[in-house]
């Protein structure tokens, strides 16, 4: 029995999560894991590609605060067309541990 759309939403979110916790630290490495995650996230949401372009963008900076608030708003910004709330963000953490 595989995951469901639901699950794969919720780790590719947890893995967008992890990038944007560790972009407070320094510049994140742009990876096909990332590219995969946003495109899966994408795809659920029949929404704009534009909010996860947004997300992309930011990672490799080098400028801290506008790294993390860029990478943090824009991952906040996806739940709404993901069906989702920000306060839900505990739910796709505990789906992947």
């Amino acid at each position: 029995m595989g995951f469901g759309p639901d699950q794969l939403r919720d780790k590719a979110l947890a893995a967008l999560d992890e990038a944007a916790e560790q972009s407070n630290q320094g510049p994140i490495m742009r990876s096909n894991a990332l590219a995969f995650a946003l495109a899966y996230l994408w795809a659920y949401s029949s929404g704009d590609r534009a909010m996860f372009v947004w997300f992309w963008k930011p990672l490799a900076t080098p400028h801290d605060i506008g790294r993390s608030q860029n990478v943090r708003a824009s991952l906040n910004a996806s739940t709404g067309p993901l069906g989702l709330d920000v306060a839900d963000s505990e739910l796709w953490r505990e789906g992947v541990e």
